[in-house]
């Protein structure tokens, strides 16, 4: 008898650890996404900085060739897309609500009209924002490295019977997406 109660708190045991090293395997995989995303983002900014001081004519009057406009909007679209990358892993909606409007400050700026003085301020201000912003992105990263008791409730609802119901109601039922035949 006392092997099977033991046999049993085991078995518990190991199933309760290996589930817990489950949820601190996602949480980590969690961090390296949000870690890979930002430090993206941050460089694209970068590129996007680098980019406005190269093409910067000096001069409001001179034009800008279109070349160099669809460049910076290639630069745009890949922020863009790494802020969408951002919203699906952090849960911060603020933060990535001001992550988009400081890319937006950044691209929808007429750096063209511009004098150099001025594009200096502007660019400086930005930096200043972005700073804060990349100060945020730490914490967020920070954060999500805590086991919280969120996590461990989220643990124990997947073993509920109620959660694999709801999984399939959600899910279309099949046998109405075929085709007769």
């Amino acid at each position: 008898m006392k092997e099977a109660i033991l046999f049993l708190v085991g078995g518990l045991g190991g199933f309760l650890l290996h589930t817990l090293t489950m949820k601190i395997s996602f949480k980590q995989r969690a961090i390296d996404n949000k870690i890979k995303v930002y430090e993206s983002l941050i460089a694209t900014w970068v590129k996007m900085r680098n980019f406005i001081y190269a093409h910067h004519p000096g001069d409001p009057t001179i034009p800008i060739p279109n070349e160099v406009g669809q460049q910076f909007d290639q630069l745009y679209g890949s922020s863009q897309q790494l802020i969408g990358e951002a919203i699906l892993v952090c849960e911060d909606d603020a933060l990535t609500t001001d992550i988009n409007a400081l890319n937006e400050r950044l691209y929808r700026a007429e750096w063209h009209e511009l004098t150099m003085e001025q594009a200096n301020a502007a660019i400086e201000a930005i930096k200043v924002d972005a700073l804060k912003l990349v100060a945020r992105m730490r914490e967020d990263i920070k954060a999500s490295t805590r086991l919280e008791w969120r996590d461990f409730v989220h643990i124990v609802s997947g073993l509920s019977p109620r959660a694999g119901r709801a999984e399939q109601s959600v899910q279309p039922d099949r046998r109405e997406d075929a085709a007769p035949g």
